[in-house]
């Protein structure tokens, strides 16, 4: 038992170790994008059970980062869309908070970023009697340049929503892509 005790105590030592010697470093990431998602297709499930256009809309997000590994961040963020529906000019709109990855090579100033997303949403319009709850995944790729302490990234993401409900609409899915400018800063 002892022995298992004093190889614990090891490794938090020596990654404590590691953590402190990298304190020069900025390991945090905070930021604001904004961006553009293209006009595009919505299911909508019962009672109305339809393929329904959106016009094209505006997309705000923040988020924080933390620098896990080198090359690697692991973050979280919070966006918000509001769109019209074509048919209707009702409005609906989109809230999700969820978690996001990173990856960035080379080690340079001007670098390809890819990653991924996984968040939860809510979805609620004028006319339906309900939100609409569920999920959102995707991946992001796309060019930055990072000068000191601040980045600029231009990410395309492509994603699948999924939201449920107990009232009407019982569902509403869709595949997205949008464009997101993304400006950063580190510390």
């Amino acid at each position: 038992m002892n022995r298992k005790i004093v190889i614990i105590s090891l490794l938090c030592f020596t990654l404590t170790l590691n953590l402190l010697s990298q304190v020069s470093e900025q390991k945090n990431i905070i930021g604001f994008g904004a961006g553009y998602c293209p006009a595009r297709v919505v299911w909508i499930g019962n009672p109305v059970n339809l393929w329904t256009d959106i016009n094209a809309s505006p997309v705000l997000q923040i988020f924080y980062a933390r620098q896990v590994l080198h090359s690697v961040r692991l973050g979280s963020y919070f966006e918000y869309e509001n769109a019209t529906f074509k048919s209707t000019s009702e409005k609906a709109s989109r809230y999700n908070l969820g978690l996001n990855w990173l990856a960035q090579y080379p080690d340079a100033p001007f670098n390809m970023q890819l990653g991924g997303y996984f968040g939860y949403g809510i979805v609620n319009a004028d006319i339906w009697n309900q939100s609409l709850s569920g999920i959102d995944y995707g991946i992001m790729i796309g060019p930055a340049y990072e000068k000191n302490n601040f980045g600029i990234a231009l990410h395309l993401q492509s994603g699948y929503s999924y939201y449920t409900s107990s009232g009407t609409p019982d569902e509403v899915s869709y595949s997205k892509a949008r464009l997101l400018l993304k400006v950063y800063y580190k510390f």
